[in-house]
């Protein structure tokens, strides 16, 4: 024998286990969410990180500046023009995720590496230029909280 259930009693009841289906899910991908969502200190990890690997790629510039490399000469392959631009699009890039670094600091990080692009387009790449990359390299460093201003 078949038991009858009126057709407004099935409505009720799949609209009740719908209702109850979308709160359960809701809330179990808020919780998974949450729990896999960066924290604050993953962020600042993170953009700590990408400007200490900006301060390196100028290091090694400045390395290979003191070793006389070819392709910082003039007439060379562009080598330091290209690892300026690089440097150039990777601190705009971290300058936009740090809150913590001023408007003003961000900008005299960009004037002097400014700077220096345009004195390898000008080749102008005399001894103080290998300084001038270290020492941008440290401002980044400190800027970002890598270094101490001291060090």
């Amino acid at each position: 024998m078949a038991i009858y259930t009126p057709q407004a009693q099935r409505r009720r009841q799949l609209v009740i286990v719908t209702v109850v289906a979308f709160l359960l899910g809701g809330l179990l991908g808020g919780f998974v969410g949450r729990i896999l969502a960066p924290t604050p200190a993953d962020r600042v990890a993170s953009v700590r990180e990408q400007a200490r690997q900006t301060s390196s790629q100028l290091r090694v510039l400045s390395v290979h500046f003191e070793d006389n490399a070819a392709s910082l000469a003039a007439g060379g392959d562009a080598g330091a023009g290209l690892a300026l631009q690089r440097a150039d699009d990777d601190l705009t890039r971290v300058l936009q995720q740090a809150p913590w670094v001023t408007t003003q600091q961000g900008t005299n990080l960009l004037n002097n590496l400014h700077g220096l692009e345009a004195a390898v387009r000008a080749g102008a790449t005399k001894p103080p230029f290998a300084s001038n990359v270290d020492r941008l390299a440290q401002d980044i460093d400190t800027t970002f909280g890598l270094a101490s201003p001291a060090s």
